[in-house]
């Protein structure tokens, strides 16, 4: 019965990106067929463990047209925090996992939810001794009291935001309030960050379940790294499922949530501004998503190019299409031996020549005519 509890709690957790990729088999570690609706790979992530990933409970008191949650179908049940961490520690004590992802529905009431989120995270902390990796999930209306509690047990806070404007949140819930039940608490969880309490949190947009725009995530996004500590951004495609009152509306495409995790590097490890992103937004107030958004960015500013590889700073460089942060600074790093000649030392240095030579001047002229794209 246990072992069915955290099948249905899995599959409901799996919907929230936040918690890493699933990967359907895990034979070559030795774990259960049966594990796999559970059982995380998040390897080559910011967690880069195999995480068991559960809801503390998926009976949910609010009406999110989109969400799994708000089905009719499906077992609703619930793990009391001793049943949790006994789970988990037994998983981890075989080597099948290495973190915990916890989240839950609002069973009853969100300071009752969050009670049970923080007591399991305490077991495991204080009578299991696990010293590992814990992601706990912060729910809409969570006091802020409780939100101190959790950074006390987690590496990792979420909460997820959604949607970037509360017009939107008004289309796919009636239960939510968008500045008190989500901004705000994320302003607590930035609290708790910045009084070193917490290591890091993210937070995720679904996209394409209340039509906006990629202008809006862009502004929700830039806002969010503007004003807090945010680490990161996730992005869950919209989805229908059977039984929601959007079961009927079309799957978001895939290629948008593609380009929007590009456009979160851009503004998070690129340096990029708003203003120079938006120069790749169409009419509609989309990107192209047949275009990679950092060459439809040049080409929309034809200004910046071509830059002279041997004397650019990283900044500069770090504009153009083909140059990411390790080959910018490796480039600086070779050029003070010797100054590059030729596209192939350039791609010794790690530059994806065939996005970079329009846009890079080499050796006294340019390489590609930026007319060619």
């Amino acid at each position: 019965m246990l072992l069915k509890k955290l099948q249905a709690l899995g599959i409901a957790a799996s919907w929230d990106s936040c918690g890493g990729v699933k990967h359907k088999s895990f034979r070559k570690a030795g774990i259960p067929a049966g594990f796999s609706y559970f059982v995380h790979d998040c390897s080559g992530t910011s967690e880069d463990c195999r995480l068991m990933k559960v809801l503390q409970s998926n009976k949910c008191v609010h009406d999110c047209k989109y969400c799994f949650n708000s089905s009719h179908g499906g077992m609703k049940t619930e793990l009391s925090p001793a049943e949790l961490a006994k789970s988990f520690s037994s998983l981890a004590s075989k080597g099948f996992v290495q973190g915990l992802f916890l989240s839950s529905a609002v069973t009853g009431n969100a300071e009752r939810s969050a009670e049970q989120i923080i007591e399991s995270a305490r077991i495991l902390r204080e009578k299991f001794c696990f010293r590992g990796y814990i992601h706990l999930k912060v729910l809409p209306e969570t006091p802020r009291w409780q939100i101190f509690d959790m950074a006390r047990y987690a590496d990792r806070l979420s909460l997820n935001i959604e949607v970037p404007s509360k017009q939107h949140l008004h289309e796919l819930s009636s239960t939510k309030d968008y500045y008190n039940d989500l901004e705000k608490r994320l302003l607590w969880i930035d609290k708790a960050k910045r009084k070193g309490l917490l290591r890091s949190f993210t937070t995720q947009l679904i996209l394409g379940a209340s039509d906006e725009t990629d202008f809006e995530v862009l502004e929700k996004m830039s806002w969010l790294y503007e004003n807090t500590a945010l680490h990161r951004t996730y992005f869950s495609a919209f989805s229908p499922v059977k039984n929601t009152p959007l079961e009927n509306k079309t799957a978001e495409n895939a290629a948008r949530e593609h380009t929007l995790y590009q456009i979160d590097w851009l503004l998070r490890i690129y340096g990029f501004q708003r203003d120079e992103i938006e120069l790749a937004l169409q009419h509609n107030g989309n990107f192209s998503y047949a275009i990679d958004p950092k060459i439809a960015i040049a080409l929309n500013n034809p200004n910046q190019f071509p830059v002279d590889v041997n004397c650019a700073s990283e900044k500069e460089l770090l504009k153009v299409p083909g140059i990411g942060p390790r080959t910018a600074r490796k480039i600086i790093e070779m050029r003070e031996k010797r100054k590059f000649h030729s596209i192939k030392q350039l791609k010794e240095a790690g530059v994806i020549t065939k996005r970079a030579q329009s846009f890079i001047w080499l050796d006294g002229s340019m390489q590609r005519r930026i007319t060619e794209w």
